[in-house]
């Protein structure tokens, strides 16, 4: 058996060094393919600008293409491999030398296959961009859902499909021709001179070889495997989307497609309206049907009142979105566990609301909610991860800004490639995207970073540097990214003792170390927050800025109880203006992310109308909050909603809007019911019109990432 194993390892060994030859040209084909890609599409102008950055999108193109290869080297390592384990026993000499003497027989036309695919995956990439100015995403899908038969015509009549058709043939031909010839020409290099073999050193060379080829298909030795996030490299849309390739694009597209089980009026139907759009909207908004206008989106018009400190000021405008803020940390504030460090001050000084609750319980979707100010629906995918990619929102605080005359910008304390966001961003209007790549060089380098990017002190320093140095004025929808898994903070932070208290640590789920590594993170970022605050306020922009803050989502590291529905999910919403306008906000209001910009807008923008669905959180009346878990509540109490009225869950408050205990499904919760209901089927509508009558993807949106 020793010998027979030489034998097979020995040409097992040939297969290995083809096999590399093999991925060795099709590196070099993707490095043509990448060139072709950057001169059929690449504006010679932009690109001449940051020639480094292109130079590093063709490297990490090359890393994004040898993923792909190694994936298809799987197959082929893993029966070699699975074959190596039954070499212990000479009744089976006879099969695997038929299979390691044979195994070109499967390799030839299994790489003709598999690499056939790629290619087509690729073309359909370099097409779809043409039209798009993106890699392939969900939209892809279209192409089945849509009128199939309609754009077989447009590709017909917009390509050369016939020279396309035989260019396939000719390179399948010549693949297969090429494969033959690569897998069965007897040229030896580097031959392996072994005479006898043992069976734990033949299962040895075997695993290593599948080992080092799934560490090659990982892309990348770090924490996260290289993913599209990674393509985030430069200021240029077009140079991080060269850096990509089509088949991690379709193999993205295809995760997130796997995710998407809604349809555009699945709200309408679940709530009980079915097709009828016109009832959902006459019930928000109390008015009979005969009463909503032809075009039902009229009614979610408003206009900002006259104001002449708005007009003379122009003020920026911060919204400040703080990673895993939750607003139920609060009541735990103490001396002994001051979470709220430095930003406490802030908050006695200013307005804040505690009874408020953020979109979802994901970054992504609060995030894209934000970009759009709207509320996100319970059936349904996240705005930027679905049909929605590419179509811009009226309702976009970024474009009601720039209206006005700002300029509105994305600021993302790490990689704004991850999930796609950076270009929803865009489609929503914002002038510019950026994030570690732009701070770190304006601010000369980061003094540390951590897994997800850039520590909040350096993106507050970014922001403060922004503002101060505006010419013009600035809308900034900012996310930071500290207080997040893995909990890691600067070497230079001195951590604070954090001493809990005793009614929260006995309740606190799962490991505690990494729930004291949670809250040194949340006070870190608090520390940072209340910092920049002050500086703010002790420096020329105190009276032309304005500063919202809220939380993407809370965290949970205790057991919340079936009574702590609002605490699960809120987040605080705090509010600085200067002193020329300020007001205080009722601390005891209820209110959801989506009423965020229309309160901006009123104390930003003079005589200004737009759009929205949510209220001036100043506007006392009529006060609920909501989020995607089918939850409302407002001062008397709040109700779960179902899909029929029989299955609603109503609840009151037991002491001051602690405790949410079952409760009398009252006339007032029935109304709670249908304002929630109603709403999520106005955004159904909604939505799909906006797809429907789309404007452009990039509307005054510059070259930025």
């Amino acid at each position: 058996m020793e010998k027979s194993r030489a034998q097979w390892l020995k040409q097992s060994w040939l297969y290995l060094k083809r096999i590399l030859i093999l991925n060795a040209v099709f590196l070099f084909i993707g490095f043509l393919w990448r060139v072709g890609f950057f001169f059929v599409y690449g504006n010679m102008n932009e690109v001449s600008q940051v020639k480094g950055d292109v130079v590093r999108a063709f490297v990490l193109g090359a890393r994004f293409d040898s993923t792909i290869l190694f994936y298809v080297n799987a197959i082929p390592l893993l029966i070699l491999f699975l074959a190596s384990l039954l070499a212990f026993t000479r009744f089976l000499t006879k099969p695997l030398h038929h299979l390691f003497s044979h195994f070109t027989r499967f390799l030839i036309p299994y790489y003709t296959v598999m690499l056939f695919i790629v290619t087509f995956v690729s073309a359909v990439d370099f097409g779809f961009y043409s039209f798009y100015q993106d890699r392939i995403n969900v939209l892809i899908f279209g192409f089945i859902t849509d009128d199939t038969i309609a754009l077989i015509k447009t590709i017909w009549r917009n390509y050369p499909m016939v020279w396309i058709a035989l260019g396939f043939f000719f390179f399948t031909y010549s693949l297969w021709k090429g494969l033959k010839i690569n897998f069965t020409q007897g040229r030896e290099w580097i031959p392996l001179k072994v005479e006898r073999v043992s069976y734990p050193v033949f299962i040895l060379f075997f695993f290593v070889v599948f080992l080092l080829n799934g560490i090659g298909a990982r892309g990348s030795l770090g924490l996260f495997p290289l993913s599209e996030m990674d393509t985030g490299i430069s200021k240029s849309i077009f140079v991080n989307h060269l850096s990509f390739n089509g088949t991690r694009a379709f193999t993205r597209a295809i995760e997130l497609k796997a995710q998407q089980t809604s349809q555009w009026d699945s709200n309408l139907r679940h709530y009980g309206y079915g097709e009828n759009y016109r009832q959902a909207f006459a019930d928000f908004y109390s008015l009979t049907p005969e009463q909503v206008p032809e075009d039902p989106l009229e009614l979610m018009k408003r206009r900002t009142p006259q104001s002449e400190w708005a007009e003379k000021t122009k003020p920026h405008v911060l919204l400040l979105t703080m990673e895993s803020m939750g607003a139920y940390w609060f009541k735990y504030d103490q001396p002994e566990f001051d979470l709220l460090g430095k930003f406490k001050s802030h908050m006695q000084e200013d307005t804040y609301l505690t009874n408020f609750l953020s979109s979802t319980n994901a970054t992504i979707g609060s995030l894209s909610c934000l970009m759009i100010g709207s509320a996100q629906r319970p059936i349904s995918e996240f705005l930027s991860e679905s049909d929605y990619l590419q179509v811009p929102f009226r309702t976009s605080p970024a474009r009601v800004f720039k209206e006005s005359g700002y300029k509105a910008r994305f600021l993302y304390g790490g990689n704004p490639g991850w999930r796609e966001v950076n270009k929803f961003a865009v489609v929503q209007g914002f002038d510019t995207v950026e994030g570690e790549f732009e701070m770190s060089e304006v601010l000369g380098g980061l003094k540390d970073r951590h897994d997800w990017g850039v520590y909040d002190e350096d993106v507050f320093e970014y922001v403060f540097k922004t503002l101060s140095e505006a010419k013009e004025p600035q809308f900034l929808l900012t996310m930071t990214t500290t207080n997040h898994p893995p909990y890691q903070l600067p070497h230079a932070y001195k951590v604070p003792d954090l001493k809990a208290p005793a009614e929260l640590t006995s309740r606190l789920i799962g490991d505690t170390s990494l729930a004291e590594k949670r809250f040194k993170t949340y006070r870190y970022s608090s520390d940072k927050l209340g910092e920049f605050l002050t500086r703010l306020k002790n420096s020329p922009l105190k009276d032309k800025v304005i500063v919202a803050i809220t939380g993407d989502h809370t965290f949970w590291i205790v057991n919340f109880s079936e009574q702590e529905l609002l605490q699960k999910g809120s987040v605080p919403f705090y509010l600085y203006v200067p002193a020329a306008i300020r007001k205080k906000l009722d601390p005891e209001a209820f209110g959801s992310q989506a009423d965020i910009a229309p309160t901006l807008y009123n104390l930003a923008l003079s005589d200004k109308e737009y759009y929205s669905l949510g209220r001036d959180l100043f506007n006392k009346e009529g006060d609920f909050a909501v989020n995607a878990s089918n939850l409302i509540v407002n001062r008397t109490g709040g109700v779960l909603a179902a899909g029929h009225a029989a299955e609603d869950h109503a609840f009151d408050w037991q002491g001051k809007y602690e405790k949410l205990v079952p409760g009398e499904m009252t006339e007032s919760k029935k109304a709670l019911s249908l304002k929630y209901k109603s709403l999520m089927g106005i955004l159904d509508f909604y939505f799909m019109k906006e797809k429907r009558d789309q404007k452009g993807p990039m509307q005054n949106a510059d070259s930025r990432r």
